[in-house]
């Protein structure tokens, strides 16, 4: 594939990512006739959205080159997709974490893309 095409997929997976983490902290606070109704669909999609993130990065990793061992902001970089990962359950489980996740969430991504943009370290 392509460069272009590893970014779309990429930037695809990371925007999933955020929409099921905004769905999963509104559900976290949600009554149960509506949690029992969408979680399903916030998990799976947040999963999708993970994958498609990891699969684009690693195409993109794999264009420009960098093989292991990694820059940091590629660990960086992988430590907030993890983080972006586990976050889902507790925005589900934690309601009063919503809006420390919420705002944790933009600013993880904003990280990320700078770290992607200017490769600092």
């Amino acid at each position: 594939m392509s460069y272009s095409l590893y970014k779309v997929v990429h930037l695809l997976g990371v925007f999933i990512i955020l929409m099921a983490m905004g769905g999963a902290i509104v559900l976290g606070t949600a009554g149960q006739e509506i949690r029992s109704r969408w979680k399903k669909l916030a998990m799976i999609t947040h999963g999708i959205g993970l994958s498609l993130a990891l699969l684009g990065g690693f195409g993109l990793l794999a264009r420009v080159e960098i093989a292991w061992v990694w820059p940091g902001w590629v660990f960086v970089k992988t430590l907030i997709w993890l983080i972006l990962g586990g976050a889902v359950v507790l925005a589900l489980r934690v309601p009063r974490l919503s809006t420390p996740l919420w705002w944790g969430s933009i600013l993880l991504a904003g990280i990320a893309t700078y770290l992607a943009n200017y490769q600092p370290f």
